[in-house]
């Protein structure tokens, strides 16, 4: 008898906790809605949306273009409960607000330019009002994996993004490839803005101060040896965290890199954020630098000497570097027909693809490095690409015609 009013007991309060959820689901909603009618626009203000919460990817280099501009804008960045916020982290000029608080949707509702590098406005609920524009800036480039209807189960997702596609105002883009996959999917008519990808320009950076700036920055962060040259091995996640494609022997990998490349060698590993929670048991030798953290992979890409990956646009994008890069999939076959379809096939990129640790060291070992370049030449060429380290200043340039800057 006491046991079953323990149980209804808890069922009870189990059921009042539901309808608590449901009525504070439901009024958030409508505050929601209810904001951007008594919020007016400042012409002034821009907003940045990315799903890290940090300073980084397109947002950032847009972001970064107009304050180095002196532009007179209001800045604010959309930031996560975890997210590190100051000077060192982001610019002085910056006002951040938190995702999903009242003072968030107060400066979401009063931005003249939303800036999203996914479809974070529609995750977010909101609706864009007729004086605001969006300009959506993706966060992939020349990406081999499908994200649209045809590889994607996930219904919410999709509707979400088909909101999203409808509410953006522009999207930029950085290839007629791209413009394509655009087009096939959620921004059908969407206008298109090919300047390239902000985030790429500092790929193509000619200040040589900067670059060793920046280099210096991460090996003292890190404490990696000034004198070593670097091999980032960043993979993408698995939906089921599954860490055996990542078994790879890392004494062999620096060993091959330094008889083929010459010179002392270090790797570094940088794992997607949604492994990072599978990581636990995960031991990397002490002579491998994790640099997971940092929040700017375009910084590693920029200061690194060679790369390795399995399905990650990423290594799409180093390819503007013509540094040396390498695929590594152990489990292609399983991938691309339960977890992602793919554009193309690793094949097609132009680093050499192997299965396995033995093809990895024989693909390092037998490196062309000029057929590598003409590859990738042609490859950039055939899919239209247009980086050219002016993606941002292009993107500004049209912001100020949208802002009162």
């Amino acid at each position: 008898m006491f046991l079953s009013k323990v149980a209804k007991l808890s069922i009870d309060r189990g059921f009042t906790q539901t309808c608590i959820d449901i009525v504070d689901q439901t009024v958030k909603k409508l505050c929601i809605r209810a904001i951007p009618h008594f919020t007016k626009v400042d012409n002034k203000k821009i907003i940045f949306l990315n799903f890290t919460g940090n300073y980084d990817c397109n947002p950032k280099a847009i972001c970064q273009r107009m304050v180095d501009e002196g532009l007179d804008a209001h800045y604010v960045w959309g930031t996560y409960k975890r997210t590190r916020t100051g000077p060192e982290f982001f610019p002085e000029q910056m006002k951040y607000a938190r995702r999903g608080s009242y003072d968030f949707y107060k400066e979401l509702a009063s931005a003249r330019v939303i800036v999203d590098n996914g479809i974070s406005t529609s995750f977010l609920d909101y609706h864009k009002k007729k004086d605001q524009y969006l300009i959506e800036t993706w966060h992939g480039s020349l990406g081999i994996k499908k994200f649209g209807r045809d590889a994607n189960n996930n219904k919410k997702w999709l509707k979400q993004a088909e909101r999203e596609g409808k509410m953006t105002d522009y999207i930029i883009s950085n290839s007629h490839f791209e413009d394509d996959i655009y087009r096939e999917d959620f921004w059908k008519e969407t206008p298109i803005w090919q300047f390239g990808h902000p985030r790429n320009d500092i790929l193509l950076c000619k200040d040589q101060e900067k670059i060793a700036e920046i280099n210096r920055a991460i090996r003292e962060k890190y404490e990696i040896p000034m004198d070593a040259h670097m091999c980032m091995y960043g993979p993408t996640f698995r939906d089921d965290g599954d860490l055996s494609p990542y078994t790879i022997d890392y004494g062999r990998l620096t060993n091959a890199l330094e008889q083929r490349f010459g010179g002392s060698w270090v790797i570094l590993t940088r794992f997607h954020a949604r492994t990072k929670k599978f990581l636990k048991n995960y031991h990397l030798p002490e002579t491998v630098f994790d640099v997971s953290g940092h929040p700017d992979i375009q910084e590693l890409m920029l200061c690194i000497d060679a790369g390795i990956t399995d399905y990650s646009s990423w290594i799409c994008e180093y390819m503007i570097r013509r540094k040396p890069g390498f695929t590594f999939a152990t489990d292609v076959d399983n991938y691309a027909t339960h977890e992602r379809t793919l554009f193309f096939p690793l094949s097609a990129l132009p680093y050499p693809t192997c299965s396995d640790i033995d093809g990895l060291i024989d693909n390092i070992l037998s490196f062309d490095e000029e057929k590598f370049v003409q590859d990738c030449d042609t490859f950039l060429a055939e899919k239209g690409s247009v980086d050219d380290g002016h993606a941002a200043e292009r993107t500004v340039a049209e912001i100020k015609k949208l802002m009162d800057v």
